[in-house]
């Protein structure tokens, strides 16, 4: 009897042991929402997960920043970066099962992380324009207004640039960090064209090809008079801002992504606007796709 009763006790230890990391695992619910979350992030690069809290949060996951119809995750414990992605790759195809229109590849190269929208910058931007517009006159004027319509009409977030490349966030630890509050993460299909604007009579959009330089896309906008006609700017969709030579004495090719913005820049702006092609590139770099 006693040695049946110490067979028991070692069992019933044995199967405890066995439930406790079950208990430890984060539990994720999958929901779905119809409005962009307007929360904060906070990342923490600890190597540990650490108790900071144990309100839970969502994740919003959505394959493009103009769907109303999002993805919720709702996690009840700090998650590592890898566990949204891995949940995000296992929910995404049946949220999208019987859309027959979404195209479900993931462009990586776009994919995005955001605090919130918008940005806290775009209205200050648009204002800048607009107040441009009044110490400029005919083309130069109608091309400030038009590039503070575009940019007002584009969605700009907080974003947040960290890799998003799976395979580096699941096999590096500095790309794989704590997340402990809500945000909004972008998954987004290969968009088909490229944005151009700038120092231009209007923004224009173009088809993207293969092999394309930022000079042979402006090609097919007019620049005005006073933009810079030695470099652009590309501001690539992962959110790197590249400068590109355009001049005949300066051409270099540099490829352009697909869904990339080309900036060309005002050569000469009046007082007080000194940093306007500055603001516009570091907001452009929020850009949602």
């Amino acid at each position: 009897m006693t040695l049946l009763l110490s067979l028991f006790r070692f069992s019933l230890r044995f199967q405890l042991w066995r439930l406790l990391p079950l208990a430890l695992i984060t539990f994720c619910s999958v929901t779905y929402a119809q409005e962009a979350d307007s929360s904060t992030l906070v990342i923490s690069n600890s190597d540990t997960l650490t108790s900071t809290g144990t309100q839970s949060f969502a994740i919003k996951v959505t394959p493009s920043s103009q769907r109303e119809r999002q993805l919720q995750l709702s996690y009840s414990a700090p998650v590592r970066l890898k566990q949204v992605l891995s949940d995000s790759l296992i929910h995404l195809p049946a949220f999208l099962a019987n859309d027959v229109k979404t195209d479900s590849r993931i462009y990586w190269t776009g994919a995005a992380l955001f605090k919130s929208f918008p940005h806290s910058q775009q209205h200050a931007v648009v204002d800048q324009l607009n107040q441009l517009a009044t110490h400029w006159q005919g083309n130069q004027q109608r091309a400030a207004l038009n590039l503070s319509q575009q940019i007002e009409q584009l969605t700009m977030g907080e974003r947040i640039f960290t890799s998003l490349d799976y395979d580096n966030v699941r096999l590096n630890k500095q790309a794989n960090p704590l997340i402990t509050q809500s945000l909004t993460l972008i998954l987004p299909t290969r968009p088909e064209q490229i944005l151009v604007l700038g120092a231009l009579d209007k923004p224009v959009w173009i088809k993207w090809q293969t092999r394309l330089d930022a000079e042979t896309y402006l090609k097919q906008s007019k620049p005005l008079s006073n933009a810079n006609n030695s470099d652009a700017w590309v501001i690539q969709p992962d959110g790197t801002v590249e400068q590109h030579p355009i001049a005949y004495w300066n051409r270099d090719h540099h490829d352009i992504a697909p869904g990339a913005i080309v900036y060309l820049g005002f050569s000469s702006l009046p007082d007080g606007f000194e940093t306007l092609n500055k603001d516009i590139i570091n907001l452009l770099r929020n850009r949602a796709l």
